[in-house]
């Protein structure tokens, strides 16, 4: 829509541009101000075409998909917890396990 308003405005301003004033005596006398219109016009137009519209980025979703770990262990074999307690007071448990 606004570009279509966008070329009517400028087939306006082109229309006043294309008066001819008096070049070939046919009576017109010189207008001092007839610039301001089509430079009105024209500005108007210019002024929609310069505006920036708002830019959206939409960022989007990233998906990782993790191929499964498959971990084969062979079954462990522990032993039980045993506590030990050393001379100056702290006390560690520890076990041992085998494959």
């Amino acid at each position: 829509m606004k570009k279509l308003i966008a070329i009517f405005l400028l087939m306006l301003s082109a229309s006043a541009f294309a008066q001819h004033h008096g070049h070939h005596g046919h009576g017109y006398g010189f207008r001092p101000y007839s610039w301001i219109g089509p430079t009105i016009i024209g500005g108007v137009i210019g002024y929609e075409i310069a505006r920036q519209q708002p830019i959206y980025i939409q960022q989007q979703p990233i998906y990782v998909q993790q191929q499964p770990v498959i971990i084969q262990q062979s079954p462990q074999v522990c032993s039980d917890w045993k506590e030990i307690q050393q001379p100056d007071g702290r006390i560690y448990r520890e076990r041992t396990c085998t494959q």
